[in-house]
């Protein structure tokens, strides 16, 4: 690698991507919570999964 600096470079412009795009997913299942926070009125941030489809679905 120490040979070839525009693969670091590029590596490091895939990192900074990847952390991009985690972050978007993060502020996305943010949004989402906070919908059905002032929806149904239902804190779900810490609930399993299976109980989050029970909750959203199961009306």
């Amino acid at each position: 690698m120490a040979e070839n600096p525009r693969v670091i470079s590029s590596g490091l412009d895939y990192l900074s991507i990847a952390s991009a795009i985690e972050r978007i997913g993060d502020h996305a299942t943010n949004l989402a919570e906070l919908v059905i926070y002032v929806a149904k009125g239902t804190d779900v941030r810490h609930l399993p999964k299976e109980q989050l489809e029970r909750e959203v679905i199961g009306d």
